[in-house]
């Protein structure tokens, strides 16, 4: 499944990037920020000249767990909130630097997190700009650590429709020879 990307590099991040690549120094990504921003419309244009939220606002921070790129000109970081991570509310997420610059910024439909078993979110972040890969010095491609679990589901889906299929047509069958004996 592929989806879009909504996120957006703020002009802060432009200003980051522009400042890097006349240093000769690669990104330096830390963490990925999430906070609960009242009345946020995750379908609202982002705002370039969007701030941090407010420390009340922020629910949970988290220095990256991997990056990759997809292709010369895009590159995504990724986080894992773990069963043991939560219970938070988020709607707004942040890319953030090691100097605290607000790389990117995306909106999302409120996303409920909670401690439990089973309840593990993967948060990425991707961003596309012309050498994405060079300016962010990641070498590494997104598709080591990002797996598509899709074929798999289907398979599941499958069998488990044959199954529940079998299962009503032998209950459809029993109910007849039922109905027949009285």
């Amino acid at each position: 499944m592929t989806q879009a990307i909504t996120g957006i590099m703020t002009n802060a991040g432009k200003g980051y990037i522009t400042a890097r690549a006349l240093e000769n120094k690669g990104l330096d990504v830390k963490e990925l920020v999430l906070a609960n921003v009242p009345n946020l419309n995750e379908s609202a244009q982002r705002n370039p000249n969007e701030k941090m939220p407010s420390a009340l606002q922020i629910v949970h921070r988290r220095d990256i767990d991997a990056k990759g790129y997809v292709d010369a000109n895009t590159v995504a970081w990724a986080v894992i909130l773990e069963q043991d991570v939560g219970d938070f509310d988020y709607n707004w997420i942040g890319l953030v630097t090691n100097d605290g610059t607000l790389l990117a910024v995306d909106y999302l439909p409120l996303q409920r997190k909670r401690q439990g078993v089973n309840n593990v979110h993967n948060r990425s972040f991707v961003l596309k700009f012309a050498a994405a890969a060079a300016l962010a010095r990641i070498t590494i491609p997104a598709q080591s650590w990002m797996f598509d679990y899709s074929p798999q589901i289907d398979a599941i889906n499958s069998v488990l429709l044959i199954t529940a299929t079998a299962q009503i047509n032998n209950m459809k069958r029993h109910i007849h020879r039922v109905l027949e004996d009285k």
